[in-house]
């Protein structure tokens, strides 16, 4: 909501308004007495690539790297487009390296927008590449527990507030170096600032062993014989062709060419398909219905497409539409499926979340495919649909011109890996370490975040 406040020093350089915080105004008037740093003091380097141009060239991933987008940045598997090395002038300063801190730099003030929001670089993003639109602040000492604190507070709604407000522009909104390299970071006492730095760190930890575990997990089903054999198929970005020689339940040639043969031959080789485990009418889009905003305790929490396939989900409040919940709310078993977008690499179209990863917890956009798989079965589906196979099958469904769809016929006949109790045990086993280490890992940050914001921050703003 709109605010009105006073500025003493009003800078000549920033007389935009937009450029003011309250926070950053406060603790600007402390920094004198107290314990305050400036957040360029802290750096070794802020944001080499940021604001960079450059054309990005496709290539197969075996010969490039991995570029991601400011959502990628933030997804629970940051999954980006793969380009060429040399697309980017100077490749280095793209490279994250680990306990770096991410900015999405490029965006709008919305509430729910990820812009100047901040994200910690761990094992899941080391050595992937960002754009232009990220900034990427590298630490003098990284990992030394001020740095933690200091992502800590910038992860704060205080602290986007205060990122928000170094940013320049109109319609797209970047941010100032200079202004971000001058931002206050109200400290605490020593202990307090190391307790926060050590569940930053668990918190690091945690995601990373959530990462191996959902790995581990997918192990088995890409290692059975005729898995690999079908990835063959369909790995080869090309122009396709071939003779289809079962049921033509579409006129479209992409629900049968574009896995290569993977989709024929799998079917021929399993006998099992994906309507034996779910039934037809536990697959389906959510309802459509108008996005009325409301504030807490009335109305529910929402998430969009994004948000689903976000590591910290920001969620709207909405009045309830009235529809039944069963259509608005999933169980943990449920799979959670991109169903609105575009089939280039890198989108979520098609793309496949279990929901006990997700940590909103909120209503489901009509965007997203649920597939209520039973409990039993839950685990096996997610580690072999969210695979590269079963990203090529659940996309081979898809339907329409602009903005594809699926088709719950077509997800029907996917075809199901006959698996062994021992191979089944070892997925379930893996996935369930998975959820364990997403909770602690959510746990551990939000913690954090929660004594800057409600045990230090408040001190500051008195």
């Amino acid at each position: 909501m709109p605010v009105a406040f006073t500025v003493r020093n009003p800078k000549t350089t920033a007389l935009r308004a937009l450029n003011y915080s309250p926070a950053s105004e406060a603790f600007r008037r402390k920094a004198s007495g107290s314990n305050c740093s400036r957040l360029g003091s802290l750096l070794a380097n802020m944001g080499p690539a940021y604001g960079s141009v450059f054309t990005r060239l496709d290539c197969e991933r075996t010969y490039g790297v991995e570029l991601l987008s400011q959502g990628d940045m933030f997804s629970t598997e940051p999954q980006g487009r793969v380009i060429r090395r040399d697309s980017m002038p100077v490749p280095e300063d793209h490279r994250i390296k680990k306990w770096q801190v991410l900015v999405a730099g490029a965006g709008t003030l919305g509430p729910t927008e990820l812009f100047g929001r901040s994200i910690l670089a761990d094992g899941r993003l080391t050595d992937k590449y960002v754009g232009p639109h990220a900034m990427v602040l590298t630490f003098r000492e990284e990992r030394s527990p001020l740095s933690l604190y200091c992502y800590a507070f910038l992860s704060t709604a205080a602290g986007i507030g205060c990122v928000r407000a170094t940013s320049y522009g109109t319609k797209v909104l970047g941010l100032r170096s200079d202004l971000l390299s001058d931002l206050p970071i109200p400290l605490a006492s020593e202990s307090v600032v190391e307790k926060i730095a050590c569940l930053i760190a668990e918190s690091v930890e945690y995601r990373e062993s959530f990462a191996a575990e959902v790995s581990a997990a997918r192990e088995p089903i890409l290692q059975i014989p005729e898995v690999k054999e079908a990835i063959g198929y369909c790995k080869e970005r090309r122009r396709r062709c071939l003779v289809w020689h079962g049921d033509l339940p579409t006129i479209s040639a992409w629900n049968y060419a574009s896995t290569g043969g993977a989709l024929e031959y799998l079917q021929r080789k399993w006998s099992g398909r994906l309507s034996d485990i779910v039934r037809s009418e536990d697959m389906f889009y959510g309802p459509r219905f108008a996005r009325i905003p409301s504030v807490a305790p009335y109305g529910i929490d929402f998430e969009s497409q994004r948000d689903v396939f976000l590591l910290r989900p920001i969620l709207r409040r909405i009045v309830h539409p009235g529809c039944a919940d069963r259509l608005l709310f999933v169980p943990d078993s449920a799979l959670l499926v991109g169903g609105q977008g575009q089939l280039e690499e890198g989108n979520l179209f098609g793309r496949v979340e279990l929901a006990a990863f997700n940590s909103g917890r909120g209503a489901i956009t009509e965007a997203i495919f649920r597939i209520l798989t039973p409990e039993k079965s839950s685990e096996l589906m997610f580690a072999y649909l969210s695979t590269e196979l079963g990203l090529a099958f659940m996309r081979n469904a898809a339907v329409g011109t602009s903005v594809p769809k699926m088709n719950p016929a077509l997800l029907e006949q996917i075809p199901i890996p006959d698996t062994d109790s021992s191979t089944r045990a070892k997925i379930v086993a893996h996935v369930r370490s998975a959820i364990h280490a997403k909770e602690k890992a959510n746990a551990a940050e939000s913690e954090a975040i929660r004594l800057v914001s409600q045990e230090i921050i408040p001190k500051w703003l008195n």
